[in-house]
């Protein structure tokens, strides 16, 4: 999920998202403008996702993809055995960067991109 602009440029034409349920408008936003040559529009969005889409290559990415998309209210932390509840400090750290995130989060119609607070 981390290089999908690079990999994108470097012929791909589908990205198996992570974090698409959680953030669908942001994830097909970003893919269209990599696939349509928008480099300027795909990476300001980029720059913004990185964090998040880092989440995704870390061996609790099952927990944390689950915990960006309780943050957005869009399902629940909960995890099915052999997977652990995130640790207290994990999880908080975890909070802190998802939560900043948000906070940050880009404007987006229809999928353009409006302007990037971040």
């Amino acid at each position: 999920d981390d290089v999908v602009c690079e990999a994108v440029e470097a012929g791909a034409v589908g990205w198996t998202a992570g974090l698409v349920n959680a953030l669908p408008e942001e994830t097909m936003s970003l893919f269209k403008a990599a696939t349509a040559g928008d480099k300027e529009r795909a990476f300001a969005l980029y720059r913004w996702f990185l964090p998040l889409l880092r989440l995704d290559i870390v061996p609790e990415f099952v927990q944390l993809i689950k915990l960006v998309q309780a943050e957005v209210g869009m399902g629940a932390v909960t995890v099915r055995p052999p997977r652990l509840q995130l640790p207290g400090d994990q999880r908080e750290t975890a909070l802190t960067l998802i939560r900043q995130q948000l906070a940050t989060r880009p404007a987006l119609n229809g999928g353009a991109l409006r302007s990037a607070q971040a």
